[in-house]
């Protein structure tokens, strides 16, 4: 019986603490895609960011320590969060296909950093000198 209840404290504490590290991770994310949005975040509504937010959740348990690392909200721009947005809507009302949603988010994401990196090396070639 003891052991029956430690195991179950065990159970319970381990699915609160992924619970709080997904909270965690998922805020962090949502400062990132709002320092990204600057001024553009005043666009969203409360329900944007709540999607926002499931999507993040869902990408954080989907994806491979190492690979949530590498997702750069702070990249997306108002068109990708819009879209990503829909997408998550989607997901969580509608049952869409949660591995081609996953997908499809990453790759917004991607595009959203090459597109940046692409940005960030124009502009340096511009300020070279001649």
């Amino acid at each position: 019986m003891l052991d029956e209840r430690i195991r179950t404290d065990d159970e319970s504490l381990g699915r609160r603490r992924y619970h709080v590290n997904k909270q965690r991770a998922v805020e962090r994310s949502l400062e990132r895609w709002r320092h990204g949005l600057k001024a553009d975040w005043h666009l969203l509504s409360r329900d944007d960011v709540a999607n926002m937010a499931y999507i993040a959740g869902e990408l954080w348990a989907t994806l491979a320590r190492d690979e949530w690392e590498s997702v750069h909200f702070s990249k997306l721009g108002l068109h990708e969060t819009r879209l990503i947005v829909a997408h998550a809507d989607r997901l969580r009302r509608h049952g869409a296909r949660h591995e081609e949603t996953i997908a499809e988010v990453m790759r917004l994401v991607e595009q959203a950093r090459v597109r940046s990196e692409a940005g960030a090396f124009d502009a340096r070639a511009d300020q070279s000198p001649a």
